[in-house]
């Protein structure tokens, strides 16, 4: 007990010691049982070993992830919440849903980058392609036949699926989930005809035999689909994205509080156990602290900025 004190005292922000008994909120914006949901709960029960932290995993699913960020704009300031974000609500959303009700860069305290995402780009069985290609041309020869799913407006799924209607001429309709899981039980049920999911934390959908995975994100196969090609090696380099996810706080906390809580979430994701763990569930560790995270938000807001100007995206349904 005298040794996780101590380890408590060295990595927690004071708030945080004088109320052991108030558990730590992570506020997540999606649905239980998705990707967002299997790292909250990963990553709060190794606060939890270190610290003696209680961590409560709080989903707020909707609206694109707009409600659980609300949820952290309205949290207390005072070290007790976490809010999970990712690369829609924190780097696209404001230049592609203009009317959200917050503002990641002046609401927020970057805290750490945890993951980054692969997808895959996943057909039902019913849908004769075997690549992304064949799936292109046969979306194009069966216009407002195919359904496509995502985890909610603005979300990768969303902007991917967009890119394929107005870069490549497809008739396809864009149906809005509460998350990635509903999403793709959809698919394996047959409801949806395409999604461009997150694999991370549904590695075991993807697998489902009603599901055919196409192609995937990302600079090399994947070890869990080997035979899969990538997004780029099947011809369509502009639709290779993957999503980031990561911790932020209420940019009124105290800075103190940012620095010790990356540190602790920098020696989580150090862990060889935690890193195993995460590629099983199909993330890949990309841990940034908060001084790092900070640069690499900009970038990436630079880098959107570009290709939605460039390509004229716009967001619909």
């Amino acid at each position: 007990m005298l040794r996780r004190a101590v380890l408590a005292a060295a990595l927690l922000p004071a708030p945080a010691l004088r109320a052991q008994q108030r558990p730590l909120r992570i506020i997540t914006p999606f649905a239980a049982g998705g990707a967002t949901d299997a790292l909250a709960r990963l990553v709060g029960a190794r606060v939890t070993a270190l610290t003696g932290q209680a961590v409560v995993v709080e989903p707020k699913p909707g609206a694109g992830g707009d409600i659980a960020m609300q949820a952290g704009v309205a949290a207390e300031p005072d070290g007790h919440t976490l809010i999970l974000g990712s690369d829609s609500s924190l780097v696209r959303n404001p230049m592609l849903r203009p009317a959200i009700p917050y503002d990641p860069e002046r609401d927020f305290a970057p805290i750490a980058r945890l993951v980054i995402s692969w997808y895959a780009f996943a057909v039902h069985s019913s849908v004769p392609a075997q690549s992304l290609a064949e799936f292109v041309a046969w979306a194009r020869a069966h216009p407002g036949q195919v359904n496509y799913g995502s985890a909610g407006p603005g979300t990768l799924a969303h902007v991917i699926g967009a890119m394929m209607a107005q870069g490549l001429g497809l008739d396809i309709q864009h149906i809005p989930y509460r998350g990635a899981n509903p999403a793709l039980q959809d698919l394996v049920a047959g409801r949806l005809q395409f999604y461009a999911v997150s694999a991370g934390g549904l590695l075991g959908l993807l697998r489902e035999p009603a599901v055919r995975v196409i192609a995937v994100t990302g600079a090399a196969r994947r070890p869990e689909l080997p035979a899969v090609a990538t997004v780029a090696e099947a011809g369509f380099p502009q639709l290779d994205h993957n999503a980031f996810y990561s911790l932020a706080a209420s940019a009124r906390v105290a800075p103190g509080f940012v620095d010790q809580t990356g540190a602790l979430l920098g020696r989580i994701m150090a862990e060889a156990d935690t890193t195993a763990r995460l590629r099983a569930l199909g993330f890949d560790p990309a841990f940034l602290g908060p001084v790092e995270f900070r640069a690499f938000l900009a970038a990436e807001r630079v880098r959107w900025r570009d290709i939605i100007a460039r390509t004229g995206l716009r967001l619909e349904g």
